[in-house]
């Protein structure tokens, strides 16, 4: 079972984004824990490239990425999401003109096709086991709007099972998407949860967030678990973000999916794992002292 949430923040007006948290944990169809440190969300890039001076497909012309999320069957969306990946990463065209960068709707139209044929593959064999959901989100280029892509499994008037895609194509502040289980109401906790004032702490701009890590942390829903799991799409692409967390000592520790990286995976040879880190205790006085120990502690061995 899986939580997911995908919403849409303004608190960067110049630059609002789409903004997602999702749990780490992959359970059995009998709820049993499989692994506790699933990647549910990644970034999913789109090159292209056009034809360069010695004739062939190596100029490159545009490069932007989105988010890629998914629920339900793991291994049809981790694999679909691998397979995607280098077909995504190897557009071209023959001309450089801003035309022929697709919209995200072409993407997301490129997406349905594939998942479809995934799907229609493993759904005899597989029935049940092989429904899941996936979204693709971000900001398009070409209509400059943050949008989202829902497809998800269900059956037509038919019974027969395919793979249905919904458009959220202009995200407004507080708009949101939710993938994931379904029995526990949390889609009405969210819509909730944005609608009241913040408390200190936690920001109604990012109330999402704080549902689904609930939720993680509620010991009697044993299917949603692990760790939390956050990204940001926007102009810039898509962005996956470790947490900064507290530790019992009261310094500071840098997590992703659950595993602390500093100490034994701080150093890839020379250099370091950083970038931004998104800190589990907002706007006060020991983020700032936190980062700097970060910093120390990561440039020094």
């Amino acid at each position: 079972m899986t939580a997911i949430a995908i919403w849409c923040n303004h608190e960067i007006p110049e630059n609002p984004g789409l903004w997602i948290a999702a749990d780490s944990r992959v359970s059995d169809s009998d709820g049993d824990l499989l692994i506790n440190d699933a990647a549910k969300i990644f970034a999913l890039p789109v090159i292209g490239r056009t034809v360069g001076a010695e004739g062939l497909f190596t100029q490159l012309h545009y490069t932007h990425s989105y988010g890629y999320c998914f629920a339900g069957d793991t291994l049809l969306g981790q694999n679909a999401y691998l397979s995607l990946l280098p077909l995504l990463t190897n557009l071209v065209s023959l001309s450089d003109n801003p035309d022929c960068i697709p919209p995200l709707a072409d993407v997301a139209s490129y997406i349905h096709r594939y998942l479809s044929f995934t799907f229609d593959d493993c759904k005899v064999r597989r029935t049940e086991h092989s429904l899941f959901e996936v979204a693709v989100f971000g900001h398009c280029a070409r209509t400059n709007r943050l949008s989202v892509y829902h497809f998800i499994t269900r059956h037509d008037d038919d019974g027969v099972y395919k793979v249905t895609c919904k458009s959220h194509e202009h995200m407004q502040e507080n708009n949101f998407i939710y993938l994931g289980a379904r029995n526990l109401d949390i889609p009405s906790k969210i819509e909730a949860a944005l609608r009241a004032a913040s408390i200190p702490g936690r920001p109604t701009s990012r109330a999402p967030r704080y549902v689904i890590q609930d939720h993680i942390d509620n010991v009697s829903v044993p299917t949603i678990g692990g760790d939390l799991q956050l990204g940001i799409a926007d102009k810039f692409g898509f962005r996956a973000f470790p947490l900064l967390k507290p530790s019992v000592e009261g310094s500071a520790i840098i997590s992703y999916l659950g595993r602390d990286l500093s100490s034994d995976l701080r150093w890839v040879g020379p250099a370091f794992v950083g970038g931004t880190f998104i800190s589990m205790k907002l706007c006060n006085r020991w983020d700032g002292l936190a980062i700097r120990w970060v910093w120390r502690r990561y440039t020094s061995r």
